[in-house]
């Protein structure tokens, strides 16, 4: 199988776990992946215990407040985030791994990849960030060598 119709495989994958997102806002789904194993799969959402986000259980995502502003009163985690907490919980090993998602992670989901152990992440939606942020991504990226690219669907033969 060729490298770009496997990496299909586990973006389609990333995506029907969105499916399962609660959030209000965006369904994400992110997959972990090492040498060709699925070691987690997980949506992004409210934290198990918390009302899910599309019953209220986040008044950010269900209030009127523009995409990109106050992050810090959302109750939900990033679909990146969730996966690397359960794969920890689990006992799981991210180093050397490949997280797919669907879309472009923030750069706390970028450094949580990175101080977790997974060497690439390939996403399928692209995101823009606020100028400052761009650079610090752009930063982080070309200081440490995480890959990180765009699953284009015209790559898959």
């Amino acid at each position: 199988m060729g490298k770009a119709k496997e990496q299909k495989i586990f973006i389609d994958l990333a995506f029907k776990v969105s499916l399962d997102s609660n959030c209000t806002r965006k369904q994400v789904g992110a997959a972990i992946v090492s040498e060709g194993t699925v070691i987690t799969t997980a949506p992004n959402g409210t934290p198990e215990g918390v009302t899910p986000c599309n019953k209220g259980g986040c008044s950010r995502c269900n209030s009127d407040v523009s995409s990109g502003d106050s992050y810090d009163s959302c109750l939900c985690i990033h679909a990146e985030q969730s996966a690397i907490a359960i794969a920890a919980k689990a006992g799981l090993p991210t180093i050397g791994a490949t997280l797919y998602c669907t879309l472009r992670p923030c750069l706390t989901c970028v450094n949580l990849c990175i101080h977790s152990g997974i060497v690439k992440l390939i996403y399928y939606e692209d995101m823009r960030f606020r100028p400052s942020i761009e650079k610090a991504y752009k930063q982080i990226i070309d200081k440490t060598g995480f890959e990180l690219s765009r699953f284009i669907v015209s790559e898959v033969n």
